[in-house]
């Protein structure tokens, strides 16, 4: 039986088509979130052959249209009416289909070029005007305008950028753009995001990108964004820093970090990430792949039990995605290279006179309220202690374990002390010969037979869980 694929409502032979084909059709009906799978595999030219990727690259922005008469229900509550009312031109056929959105462009009642993202589901407009707002002052990334009046939560009305697409490799060198500039330029503008902005944009695939003449980079889908804190941001720098100078110590304090309130054995984490420094130690700069450092940092997570912090999820992932872009525009790309001055700057900052003072002046100001409350706290204290109400809350790591071995022990205990009072007794029921006596043996005789017996079995089974137990 030929394998059988339905598009559209029509059953299509898919038999005679590649395997990657295949995959990226399955893909598709799988849902956005297989459809983000195959778009991040599409940029890991290391992980797959050039067909694959290349057919997986169509995901980022040829995934299979929806209609445009079943989109227009939810455009039409977005507006308040039809948008053939409100706009002076709108195609029906999708200018793109993505994951997250479909976008179909039109014209403003002035002419005015647009586009209209519709979800499927979520996007958000302020994302869009908030990077607007980071990359204001730098004339090389472009960031397009929302029309706030025609935007809602579930289409976003924005301007409308000609470009080559960021997929579209043959179309860029037809053009005269410089791959190696785009990718660093792109690469930059990620980086400055995340260790800069503390805000970026978690899915940095080519299909979301147009590239203008002069190598400027237009932004175009904000379907996807991570948040990173302060103290994140700082732990971030430090773990880069650390796997960029092999710096064990480095890793290991933010590890620590990430572990929570959870047991980690300190020693044994500190070794693997000491053979994890070594291994790269000979190892130059341009050499390293900081999505393959990045996997075995993730592995020695799991071998700990620790558990990633979920802000940092997408951050791993975008990293990795944005390694992968920046091999497809120039094979001697290394992100770790692009990173670094990120990091020095960074440092450099971070003993600025300014920033510690700063740093002082916060540590003054939680010193100073710990001193400040604690007059009231041991108020609090003495109060509930004078009326019955103090509670301590006692926290032992491996407590159940430990209450399970104990009672372990009790139970052998307990057995054996029953064992040894079966020997005696039936060894002394033994010695006498008076009272009823069966086939000419006395009745007490086998009492004690049947006493030793039971003391055999139970000698077997503590010696049989004694053995198990240390095996564990």
């Amino acid at each position: 039986m030929q394998d059988m694929y339905c598009i559209g409502g029509e059953a299509t032979e898919i038999a005679h088509l590649e395997a990657q084909q295949r995959a990226r059709l399955a893909f598709e009906q799988l849902g956005p979130t297989f459809v983000k799978l195959g778009q991040m595999l599409s940029t890991r030219e290391d992980l797959l052959p050039p067909a694959w990727t290349t057919e997986l690259a169509r995901l980022h922005s040829d995934v299979a249209p929806v209609p445009f008469d079943d989109l227009l229900p939810q455009v039409e509550l977005a507006l308040g009416r039809s948008p053939f009312e409100v706009f002076g031109h709108v195609e029906r056929e999708p200018y793109a289909a993505a994951s997250i959105a479909q976008i179909h462009r039109a014209k403003l009642a002035s002419g005015t070029p647009v586009v209209l993202k519709i979800r499927r589901p979520g996007i958000e407009a302020k994302i869009t005007e908030r990077f607007a707002r980071s990359f204001a002052d730098d004339l090389d990334i472009l960031v397009p305008r929302v029309y706030w009046e025609w935007t809602s939560s579930t289409m976003n009305v924005q301007e409308h950028i000609e470009g080559i697409r960021g997929n579209d490799l043959a179309a860029i060198d037809n053009a005269g753009l410089d791959r190696k500039a785009l990718a660093a330029r792109g690469v930059d503008a990620v980086l400055k995001m995340i260790l800069v902005d503390g805000f970026f944009h978690a899915d940095p695939h080519p299909g979301n990108v147009m590239y203008l003449p002069g190598n400027r980079i237009a932004l175009i889908d904000f379907g996807m964004v991570g948040r990173l804190s302060p103290a994140r941001r700082r732990q971030i720098i430090d773990l880069l820093a650390g796997l960029a100078g092999h710096d064990e110590e480095a890793m290991l304090e933010v590890l620590l970090d990430w572990r929570g309130d959870d047991f980690v054995d300190e020693a044994r984490l500190a070794a693997d990430l000491g053979e994890f420094a070594f291994d790269y130690a000979d190892m130059q700069l341009k050499d390293l792949k900081i999505g393959v450092l990045l996997h075995r940092v993730s592995a020695i997570l799991r071998e700990h039990s620790i558990v990633l912090p979920t802000d940092l999820t997408l951050l791993f992932k975008a990293l990795i995605t944005l390694e992968g872009l920046g091999h497809q525009y120039d094979p001697e790309f290394r992100l770790i290279e692009r990173v670094k001055p990120f990091i020095d700057r960074a440092m450099r900052e971070r003993h600025q006179p300014v920033e510690t003072a700063r740093r002082a002046q916060q540590t003054l100001s939680e010193l100073f309220g710990v001193v400040t409350s604690m007059p009231r706290d041991l108020a609090r204290l003495v109060k509930d202690a004078r009326h019955g109400r103090m509670r301590v809350d006692l926290d032992l790591k491996r407590l159940d374990r430990f209450g399970d071995r104990l009672h372990s022990a009790m139970d052998r205990a307990t057995i054996g002390i029953m064992t040894a009072s079966l020997v005696v007794g039936s060894s002394i029921v033994m010695t006498i010969g008076e009272g009823p006596r069966v086939f000419g043996v006395s009745l007490l005789t086998y009492c004690g037979l049947v006493g030793y017996l039971v003391a055999f079995v139970n000698s077997l089974w503590i010696i049989l869980s004694i053995w198990r137990s240390r095996r564990r």
